[in-house]
């Protein structure tokens, strides 16, 4: 069972040890970094994946106003990932599933975005799996994709 659990002093230093594959660094950023994004910046809310009791990914949510970089406010998924041991086993779709769960009881928002490295065929089709959709737009030469009625 797949359970989201807030990032906390007790369970941090296991979320930083998280690691993508070699090849996936290039897609996303490190945990480290999102964890300090999460606690200096507003509206941001990290998250540990859990597979029953054991930590397998980490997930941000974040809000952004309207501003000369984002024509709307909105609401992202900003960073998704799991660790390379449990990549392949069907984790990352029961996460995105909780994460949608997760968004819809506690935000109420209408849509939710994410973005995708172009390279990352998997990722995109996953997201694409769970009915978010290429908006033409881009951020940080990321494709960025929209999931309208979330509530």
């Amino acid at each position: 069972m797949i359970r989201l659990k807030p990032i906390t002093k007790e369970n941090y230093r296991g979320c930083i040890e998280l690691k993508t594959t070699k090849e996936q660094e290039k897609f996303v950023a490190p945990n480290w970094y999102s964890l300090l994004e999460a606690v200096y910046e507003e509206a941001r809310q990290a998250f540990a994946i859990y597979h029953q009791e054991e930590m397998i990914g980490f997930l941000l949510f974040s809000y952004y106003e309207a501003d000369e970089d984002y024509a709307k406010e909105s609401w992202w998924i900003e960073r998704f990932m799991i660790d390379h041991r449990f990549q392949q086993k069907g984790y990352g779709s029961q996460a995105m599933e909780a994460a949608i769960e997760w968004f819809r009881q506690a935000i109420q928002a209408k849509e939710l975005r994410i973005s995708s490295v172009k390279e990352n065929t998997i990722a995109k089709q996953m997201y694409e799996g769970f009915g978010f959709v290429a908006t033409g737009e881009f951020v940080n030469d990321e494709t960025v994709l929209d999931r309208k009625s979330v509530v």
